[in-house]
């Protein structure tokens, strides 16, 4: 599929993004302020890239809100600038969603909806909700995925996949197509409302006899790929404390019912909500909550849940053998890892955690992991003789985890800001209690000081150790060089892999434009001019690799 106008511009602002980085990471290595011209250009880069995904629309914006939510994949620059898309989504008019409707339903929509509000009640990054009346008086909330969205969603992930391999050619990382497969994934499931549909039903199913938990109820009869409908309900968002009071609520006891609903939805059902942010968790009277958009869910394997258990325990003992186990176990080491590597790192970083939390006080107030402490991090591996190159050898974040983790910190932010005392560790203890016993583990060293080395571990140890691999991929690790001919061979050459890639970009664009035009001769000469670009950019690209290596 020959990549759109659209997808090249985007590949054309990806590409200056990346050459600006070569250029400040080169110039970050001999001035002193290097840290401070780097958060800079992270937060030009940030606004940059929101930008273009606002004027991009579609996948672009559920790229971005994924962005926002990436706890130690990208600068905090990154996450902040991108938080604005949560709610910056512009709606579709109504004609076209009820010519959607249509189209799905092999009927005019008049005939199923007494009535349709022309304003939605949200619009989102693939489809917009409308309230809505049946002929039988109920009221519902239909979702209606946008017009056309199917092929720009092969458009979009064609564009992805080269801007990853482009991402490559300038900052090499193993990591980036499993990033791709993963974003992919994620996306497919965002396009089939079907996928979207069995999800809800599992977790009704899951909360059936719940009285403090809830989802709407699905309208079956009018469900389909591209169309979502079910009862329309009302509440008050999680995060609104005002709010909150107004019904009756105490936000801490709000707070208290959504940890204590994702203990129950990791520990015995296996299968939980991965996108809590407020707009998808509202409250009502009681507490009750109620879960909106299911387009993001996932299961928890048995494996998974059994290594956090067994991360528990060996927290507890001490036992950095019980910590490598069970980290295995979840798939934090693979099987070709150096075990004189991750040995000495896991308990090097189990003990730092053993001196920087205290275990008498741990409340989520008082949690702070600095990046700042990265850098001294790397300067004590390095005396223990472990590089960084060591370190992404022996350690890999498992696909399992970058879901979880994306959803425990969305809990824990909200939790943080309406109830920063609450003791997390005593609501998901009795959950714990209960899976331990039914998989055969010994539940009796899980008490509360358990816990909380579980708050200790199972998500500093692995954020610290992500810390340390994606400050490595950000540049934000200095690294000596050899002497002043090295800089200079490298600089040189990053200067001409810019100049003939963007000359190469242009030229192959300029030729597409003549050759949709008719006029293939001049096509022919523009793709030769941009093919001769092309092979000098390999060349010094090559040159520059070879420098590396030395």
């Amino acid at each position: 599929m020959r990549l759109t106008w659209r997808s090249w511009r985007a590949l054309w602002v990806v590409f200056w993004i990346l050459i600006r980085y070569r250029i400040a990471l080169a110039r970050g290595r001999r001035t002193a302020d290097s840290a401070e011209n780097l958060e800079q250009l992270h937060r030009r880069t940030a606004s940059r890239l929101r930008q273009l995904f606002m004027e991009q629309r579609g996948l672009y914006i559920k790229v971005g809100q994924l962005i926002s939510i990436m706890a130690t994949v990208l600068p905090l620059a990154f996450r902040e600038e991108f938080a604005a898309l949560q709610d910056q989504v512009d709606p579709v008019s109504t004609d076209l969603m009820r010519t959607r409707l249509a189209e799905q339903w092999k009927r005019p929509p008049e005939e199923v909806l007494a009535e349709l509000e022309d304003r939605p009640i949200a619009a989102a990054s693939v489809g917009q909700v409308h309230r809505c009346r049946l002929h039988d008086g109920r009221l519902v909330a239909v979702k209606i995925q946008y017009p056309g969205i199917e092929k720009v969603f092969a458009q979009d992930m064609r564009a992805f996949y080269v801007i990853v391999r482009l991402i490559g050619w300038f900052f090499p990382n193993p990591e980036l197509v499993r990033i791709y497969e993963e974003l992919k994934t994620i996306l497919e499931q965002e396009v089939d409302f079907t996928l979207e549909l069995e999800s809800l039903q599992r977790f009704r199913a899951n909360f059936a006899g719940s009285s403090s938990v809830t989802a709407p109820e699905p309208v079956l009869d009018w469900c389909t790929s591209k169309v979502l409908v079910t009862e329309y309900v009302e509440g008050v968002k999680i995060n609104q404390v005002a709010g909150l009071k107004e019904i009756g609520v105490n936000p801490e006891e709000a707070a208290s019912l959504l940890v204590e609903t994702y203990a129950a939805m990791f520990f015995e059902h296996g299968f939980y909500h991965a996108d809590p942010h407020p707009g998808n968790v509202w409250v009502q009277p009681g507490p009750r909550l109620c879960f909106m958009d299911f387009g993001a869910c996932s299961a928890i394997s048995d494996r998974m849940r059994e290594g956090m258990v067994a991360f528990v325990q060996a927290g507890v003992r001490k036992d950095t053998a019980g910590l490598v186990a069970a980290m295995r176990k979840m798939g934090f080491i693979p099987t070709s890892a150096d075990p004189r590597v991750y040995d000495r790192v896991v308990a090097y970083f189990h003990d730092q955690f053993q001196e920087k939390i205290g275990i008498e006080n741990l409340r989520l107030g008082n949690l702070r992991f600095s990046a700042d402490s990265g850098l001294k991090n790397l300067q004590d591996l390095k005396g223990m003789n472990i590089s960084l190159k060591d370190i992404a050898a022996s350690f890999h974040i498992p696909r399992e985890w970058v879901m979880l983790e994306r959803t425990l910190l969305q809990i824990l932010g909200l939790v943080t800001v309406m109830a920063p005392d609450l003791d997390v560790m005593e609501v998901f203890l009795p959950h714990l209690r209960r899976f331990s016993i039914s998989y055969g583990l010994d539940p009796s060293s899980l008490a509360l000081q358990a816990m909380r080395e579980l708050a200790k571990n199972a998500l500093a140890l692995p954020s610290e150790l992500r810390s340390v691999l994606s400050r490595l991929t950000y540049g934000e690790i200095e690294l000596r060089l050899a002497d002043a001919e090295y800089f200079v061979k490298t600089a040189h050459a990053w200067v001409h892999e810019g100049i003939f890639a963007s000359l190469g970009l242009f030229f192959l664009w300029s030729g597409w434009r003549f050759e949709d035009r008719g006029d293939d001769s001049r096509a022919a000469v523009l793709f030769s001019v941009a093919a001769l670009c092309g092979l000098m950019f390999i060349k010094y690209f090559f040159g520059s690799t070879r420098q590396k290596r030395k």
